[in-house]
């Protein structure tokens, strides 16, 4: 660490659940206290370099958040975008608000339940999540103008700067660039827009090449000019709904003129002594993370052993995760069960489910299935130095999205 600037890391692979715990956790803990140094914690160097060029222009740790979301956009498209959605959840130290900005993507007006079903009723999952038929109407850019315009010091011009300089001049393509496009080269060949980007005669650029993407730069510069317009209304928006439509997509201006951006009441909860913000649905780890803890709280955990405690942790997360395969959705669209979910003493019964000294059986806990930890999905958190918090994920559902990219827009 370099000790003559604000404290600077990078946790690319920490539990997104705990980075979304803790420091909401620390927010509401130095409310009243401000920090020595400013902090960004991100999955990219180049990202949180410019995060902190940002604070370095006075802006805030809204701002910085700005900066660093489309700073990731640029240099880490595996794993979020323009194209993508993301969460937003604040603290505002000067007056202790705290919001949570959901800024995800939403499905087509012209979308229908059985469109990814062949003639027979089966699930074609390829067609859900690859090419222009599985692209959902994007959220990031609404998100970023909204953080911006309502929470942030400095213009958007100023904060997408990073970004548009990192697109113009160029990023280094990173081992996990390399490593994930490895995934998706056959399919980002089968888009004329995502070839022309990512591949170079067919292949994935090498680790250390300098990779540019001024047609991204040229939407943030629009977006920046216009607001919420340069990305939704507009020329950005007729070549989107073009470009889908011409790959067979179902995207329609409409889609994108009623897109907004949305705040909600985060989640709230004690836990030994702290109070605990955390994300409200449509996510979906927040609730989870409210019942694991509810049911840990049970648990003279720091009179058990390292093995003991493990199993109960663990034992809770299946319990918590199930229920949220089983019960979250939209609240736009569903209704979540959340009086239950969030009851205290849902949670002990769950607890008394619990074999202290022996596993549920799988089979007793249908919903919830193992896999790899993917990289399709981005966080990061920034602390200033008035006390300001922002703890942002962002995602494109699976490494590259769709595989798909619209001529000219990056």
């Amino acid at each position: 660490m370099n000790t003559d600037r604000p404290i600077l890391k990078h946790w690319p692979r920490i539990g997104l659940w705990l980075i979304l715990l803790w420091l909401p956790t620390l927010a509401l803990a130095l409310a009243e206290v401000k920090p020595h140094a400013a902090g960004i914690a991100s999955a990219n160097k180049q990202a949180t370099e410019a995060g902190f060029e940002i604070l370095a222009q006075g802006g805030n740790a809204f701002d910085a958040a700005v900066a660093v979301s489309a700073a990731l956009a640029v240099v880490e498209p595996e794993s979020s975008g323009l194209g993508g959605g993301g969460f937003f959840l604040l603290h505002r130290a000067s007056d202790g608000k705290a919001v949570f900005v959901d800024a995800r993507e939403k499905a087509p007006l012209a979308a229908t339940r059985d469109m990814y079903l062949d003639a027979d009723g089966n699930a074609q999952r390829a067609r859900s999540v690859n090419g222009a038929l599985a692209a959902g109407i994007p959220g990031l850019p609404a998100g970023l103008v909204l953080v911006a315009e309502r929470y942030g010091k400095l213009p958007l011009k100023q904060s997408f700067a990073p970004a548009i300089r990192l697109a113009r001049k160029g990023y280094v393509w990173s081992a996990k660039n390399s490593a994930m496009i490895g995934f998706r080269t056959e399919q980002l060949a089968k888009s004329e827009g995502a070839a022309a980007l990512f591949l170079r005669k067919g292949k994935p650029p090498a680790q250390g090449d300098r990779v540019r993407n001024p047609d991204i730069a040229r939407v943030l510069e629009r977006i920046a000019r216009e607001g919420h317009r340069g990305f939704y209304d507009g020329d950005t928006a007729t070549t989107l709904v073009k470009g889908v439509k011409a790959a067979g997509g179902i995207w329609s201006l409409d889609d994108l003129a009623q897109y907004q951006a949305v705040e909600r009441e985060p989640l709230r909860f004690e836990f030994q002594g702290q109070q605990i913000l955390t994300s409200p649905p449509p996510s979906s780890g927040g609730v989870a993370l409210v019942g694991l803890f509810q049911i840990l709280s049970g648990y003279p955990l720091a009179e058990f052993d390292r093995v003991q405690r493990l199993h109960v942790e663990i034992e809770a997360m299946r319990r918590v995760y199930r229920d949220r395969a089983i019960y979250l959705g939209d609240p736009d669209f569903v209704q979540v069960p959340m009086q239950m979910l969030l009851s205290p003493y849902y949670a002990a019964g769950l607890r008394a489910s619990i074999h202290t000294r022996k596993a549920t059986p799988s089979d007793a806990l249908p919903g919830i299935s193992a896999g790899p930890e993917g990289n399709d999905t981005s966080h990061f958190s920034i602390i200033d130095s008035e006390g300001n918090i922002a703890a942002v994920t962002q995602s494109v559902n699976l490494p590259f999205g769709a595989a798909f990219v619209v001529p000219g827009t990056g």
